[in-house]
């Protein structure tokens, strides 16, 4: 296998679960039954569970994840495994199991954990929702959004009462999506969250915009674009991490040619060139 064919094959592993996705189930065979919904992205990360009639939000920790590939289905996921604890006010109250197979919900159930009560709950019929605004509860703060390409604007929902309504490259084509994807860019133990655009020439690749989580500010803070004259890539562009070797990767194509910019972030959360190559 190629160093290019490696390389994309990690960025298409990276940017396929940048989606929001929204579980609508109901515990139908409860003498009370409740609904309730849990939005999550593909990864199950930035994942909250919110009860119908309630306005608040419960955070959910993902503890394990499993995505399923057929054999003969050129790579494509087939399903895929959830498991997130409950965690209210600091302490885990329960546990959350999805399983979704072809786009439906398989199997899901909830564990209270006070009494070790499970309750079997049942995608209504909406099951996965994808919806018109996307949500995500990242470090207890909510972020929303809309995935338009069209949509420039989005939403921190701070736990303090403060709201941050950023501004993001917005795209001439309304039928772009933009994407979220949550991981620790900056390798200090914090999700933090990014937005990914198709750039607006071929769209072989896609431009980020990341946020890094400041826990002593408890704030979202935009990490600075590249600057470095020896980069290849203009902009953060089909963004990997390598959590091993705390390095960070921007992979773009200019003319004939793909390249890869490697940095390393500095305490500061300032981005330091290491090398450019060539991808083949």
């Amino acid at each position: 296998m190629t160093r290019f064919i490696q390389t994309l094959l990690l960025i298409l592993i990276s940017t396929a679960g940048g989606y929001a996705k929204t579980f609508h189930l109901t515990a139908a065979s409860e003498t009370r039954p409740f609904s309730l919904q849990i939005s999550c992205t593909t990864e199950g990360k930035g994942a909250f569970v919110q009860y119908t009639g309630q306005r608040g939000f419960i955070p959910l920790r993902l503890t394990r994840f499993v995505r399923s590939v057929l054999k003969h289905s050129n790579g494509q996921p087939e399903g895929y495994h959830y498991t997130w604890a409950e965690v209210f006010n600091g302490k885990v109250t329960g546990t959350y199991v999805i399983t979704e197979q072809s786009g439906k919900v398989a199997d899901a159930w909830y564990l209270r954990k006070k009494d070790g009560r499970r309750f079997n709950l049942v995608g209504d019929p909406k099951n996965i929702a994808s919806e018109r605004v996307e949500k995500y509860l990242l470090q207890g703060v909510l972020i929303t959004f809309n995935p338009s390409g069209e949509a420039n604007q989005f939403m921190f929902s701070y736990p303090d009462g403060h709201v941050a309504s950023p501004r993001l490259p917005s795209h001439d084509n309304p039928d772009v999506t933009r994407a979220a994807n949550i991981e620790d860019y900056n390798f200090d133990g914090y999700d933090d969250l990014a937005f990914s655009l198709p750039d607006a020439g071929m769209g072989v690749y896609r431009i980020f915009n990341i946020w890094l989580y400041d826990p002593a500010d408890k704030r979202f803070k935009l990490l600075a674009e590249p600057t470095d004259t020896r980069s290849k890539c203009s902009c953060l562009c089909d963004v990997t991490v390598n959590p091993k070797e705390k390095l960070i990767y921007s992979a773009c194509r200019g003319g004939a040619r793909w390249w890869q910019d490697v940095y390393r972030i500095d305490k500061q959360n300032r981005l330091i060139w290491l090398r450019s190559t060539e991808m083949r």
